[in-house]
């Protein structure tokens, strides 16, 4: 084919395809997108509103070293700028030991929910009020109408019955009947009291329902309880490294929302100062361990200082002593102070931690510098410089000493103490509006999505349903000529379902009934073809098929009355010449001519992948199309399995193509004339046990040979190829095949299927024909010409 595009752009789906794609599914399109536009607006109407509350939090620096001294001298290290702690404090929000005591106090690890019908209870909920329950709709007294109340204040269960359903069933005076998943009862009790049975403990403390009413209530396990909470809670800085956090909730209850909020920011800043009092406490305990040791120490560094000034005497100190003396008190302070910090941090952590080895990194950091600074001074006299040192000791154990008391009155004012470094800026407010559902952002939403789902329904329908749906698709994909597309005509089905009824073989005919003779005389050829494999010749066979010919003829010019009650159905060339359809047919005829024309003989065989494709509605009106053009024409049925042809026209269908092929009868008992000039039919015949046996037959091949040399056109109807093997045994000596399809009756895998077969069969597949396809509005235009133009011819036909 001219102009045939590359196989890599075989399956190309541009733009174009898309868009004529959806005008042909337009009411697809439509459909879903109303249908999603409809569940939208159900959805934004009948969804219950969440209201949501706030808390605001703001975090302070804290204090960088538990004991509140310096790791590093000024001149070993610039000091680090401290982080607000934001994104811990987030985290700690959202512990177990904040989200627990919450859960607890506001019972959110229990759920009771009434059993209602869906939708239908949300209508009557909508006029129902809380504490006043509605009445039942419909008789189904154990659903809840809305405005039932239940509230359990306690309810304990064993391990294996956490966040399973248990069932609740409310009876008459204020009782009520607890049974597990399997229906089995585990108490009963009254509203007020305690219940207990099986391991299980509850007590219901409002009870507003109609007796027969059921709810279904579970307690969740703490995991599933904090994580339902997670889904509701929010906890989020405002702004960037401000230290300002927002705690927000979300539920049904405007007031539970609030009380929600305020407790988790109190119980999370109660948290945070009970842990603050127990970091005191343990800085405390070890503090206190520490002053009498440096108290000692500061003692000795005395004695050291005063027995040595009392040996040598008093020093007068110079300006290069004093210097060596104020920077060795420097690095002494700072020593000690990190092996403090040390012993602090072994309390803790393990020798090879992070913070250990940080502390001894600056320790040694310390020690060097501390040993390079002395090696400076080596030219001091020895006795200027160990009074120096000596009074560095006594000066440095003093310092610490006072630093640990003065920390000490610290931390005991922060073990008494309140205030921690978060702190309540704003508590949560009772929350007046919904903040969900936003009906407009649903409702919008909703319409955009059915659209959307609309044309991804057909595009993926379209591309990857495995249904040949277009005929450009088959030549495209196959290789596989199409010559023409048969709109699906609502005549024909008037016919099939039997709405219309041919009136008589003159008004199906028209002014075909009269003219010559189509049989031409050539029962003696016929019958000497066939007379060889099974020994039917006889004397003067010839003879009396030239007389049943004229006969025929004459038949033809005079159909009966019976044949008028025999007919089922008509050709729809004959009931509606100028149907639609017809034209598109009369196209296929015209494009086919020049296709057998070139073919080894004249036999058309015309077959379908599956049954349904309508292949005896094209093979019935291509015969009679192409005797319209003075061809001689013969229409063989040779479905000899569920062929129909001959109640088509009238004819019986018995004497047919089986009891020829079996020997029982002659030709000119076979082939019979119709109601059109020019055409012959050859019906199927009584069915055989063995149709593909007598199709493989010498006589089946002789016959085909005969009556290519005596007809213009023998058109040959078979069972479909994927169905029995018959369509293969006749495509070998048909001069050309014609495929029949049909929109979503056969898939690609079939027809690629089909194709090997017929090639392995050595026929001479010339292409196909799509039948019934549907009107697209793509195309709509295109018809509109042939439709107009048709229309006044059908009108006139039913006239008549």
């Amino acid at each position: 084919m001219k102009g045939e595009p590359g196989r890599g752009d075989e399956d190309a789906f541009v733009a174009a395809d898309l868009g004529r794609l959806i005008v042909d599914n337009i009411w697809v399109v439509t459909s879903i997108a109303a249908l999603v536009f409809v569940a939208s607006l159900l959805n934004a109407y009948f969804a219950t509103p969440m209201y949501d509350a706030n808390a605001v939090l703001r975090v302070d620096l804290p204090n960088p070293n538990g004991l509140g001294i310096a790791l590093q001298a000024p001149q070993v290290a610039q000091p680090v700028p401290l982080k607000l702690p934001t994104d811990v404090e987030i985290e700690m929000v959202q512990s177990r030991n904040v989200l627990l005591p919450v859960i607890e106090q506001f019972r959110l690890n229990i759920s009771v929910t009434p059993r209602s019908v869906p939708l239908l209870a949300e209508v009557t909920g909508l006029f129902s009020t809380r504490g006043v329950p509605m009445p039942p709709v419909l008789g189904l007294r154990s659903f809840a109408w809305g405005g039932e109340d239940v509230h359990l204040s306690a309810l304990r269960v064993p391990r294996e019955l956490e966040n399973e359903p248990l069932r609740m069933l409310v009876l008459e005076g204020g009782r009520y009947r607890l049974d597990d998943p399997n229906g089995r009862p585990v108490l009963a009790g009254t509203v007020g009291a305690p219940a207990t049975g099986d391991g299980v403990s509850i007590t219901v403390d409002r009870m507003a329902a109609r007796p027969g009413t059921r709810f279904t209530v579970v307690r969740y396990s703490d995991v599933d309880a904090i994580a339902r909470l997670h889904r509701q809670l929010q906890v989020m800085e405002l702004g960037k490294d401000t230290g300002v956090i927002q705690i927000l909730y979300e539920s049904s209850d405007p007031l539970l929302a609030m009380h929600v909020t305020d407790a988790i920011a109190k119980t999370y800043v109660a948290a945070h100062i009970a842990q603050r009092r127990e970091e005191a406490s343990e800085t405390l305990a070890f503090v206190d361990g520490e002053l009498p040791r440096l108290r000692d120490e500061l003692r000795q560094a005395e004695v050291r200082l005063s027995d040595y000034q009392t040996a040598v005497g008093s020093i007068k100190p110079d300006p290069e002593s004093t210097m060596y003396l104020q920077g060795s008190l420097d690095f002494a302070r700072e020593i000690a102070n990190v092996r403090l910090q040390r012993t602090r941090l072994l309390e803790q952590f393990t020798p090879d931690s992070a913070q250990v080895r940080t502390a001894d990194n600056q320790l040694k950091q310390l020690i060097s510098e501390k040993e390079a600074f002395e090696a400076r001074f080596s030219t001091l006299p020895l006795a200027v410089r160990t009074t120096a040192d000596l009074t560095r000791d006594v000066k440095a154990a003093n310092d610490i000493y006072l630093a640990m008391l003065n920390k000490s009155h610290e931390l005991d004012v922060t073990r008494a103490g309140t205030l921690g470094n978060v702190h309540i800026v704003d508590t949560a407010l009772w929350p007046s509006r919904p903040v969900k559902p936003k009906r407009l952002l649903i409702v919008a939403s909703g319409a955009g999505a059915g659209v959307i789902l609309g044309v991804l329904f057909v595009f993926v329908r379209q591309q990857y349903f495995n249904g040949v749906r277009e005929p450009l698709s088959v030549e495209r994909r196959l290789r596989l000529p199409v010559f023409g597309a048969i709109r699906f005509s609502n005549e024909q089905a008037r016919l099939d379902y039997g709405a219309e009824r041919i009136a008589s073989p003159e008004t199906l005919a028209g002014d075909k009934l009269g003219g010559e003779p189509h049989t031409r005389d050539h029962a003696g050829a016929i019958d000497a073809g066939l007379s060889e494999p099974e020994g039917l010749r006889e004397p003067g066979v010839a003879a009396h098929f030239h007389r049943a010919s004229h006969e025929a003829s004459n038949h033809a010019r005079t159909p009966s009355l019976a044949r008028k009650r025999h007919a089922t159905g008509a050709p729809l060339a004959l009931y509606r010449p100028a149907d639609l359809a017809m034209e598109q047919l009369r196209d296929v005829r015209t494009a086919l001519e020049c296709a057998v024309a070139v073919a080894p003989n004249k036999i058309l065989l015309v077959t379908g992948a599956t049954p349904g494709t309508g292949k005896s509605f094209v093979s019935a009106n291509l015969a009679v199309l192409a005797s319209e053009t003075g061809k001689r024409v013969l229409l063989i049925d040779a479905d000899m399995r569920r062929g129909v042809l001959a109640s088509h026209f009238g004819l019986p269908a018995s004497n047919g193509l089986a009891e020829l092929l079996a020997g029982h009868i002659m030709p000119l008992h076979a082939i019979q004339p119709t109601c059109i000039d020019g055409m012959s039919l050859l019906a199927t015949g009584l069915y055989p046990p063995n149709p593909s046996a007598l199709l493989a037959t010498q006589r089946m091949r002789n016959l085909l040979q005969v009556v290519s040399e005596q007809f213009d056109l023998v058109i040959v109807d078979t069972p479909p190829v994927l169905a029995v093997t018959d369509a293969n045994i006749l495509a070998a000596h048909a001069g050309a095949t014609l495929l029949v399809l049909r929109p979503n009756v056969q898939t690609q895998s079939e027809l690629e299927e089909t194709l090997r077969r017929l090639d392995r069969a050595g026929a001479n597949l010339i292409g196909a024909v799509f039948n019934a396809m549907p009107q697209r509005r793509s195309e709509k235009r295109w018809h509109a010409y042939a439709s107009a133009y048709t229309a006044n011819a059908n009108q006139m036909q039913r006239n008549a």
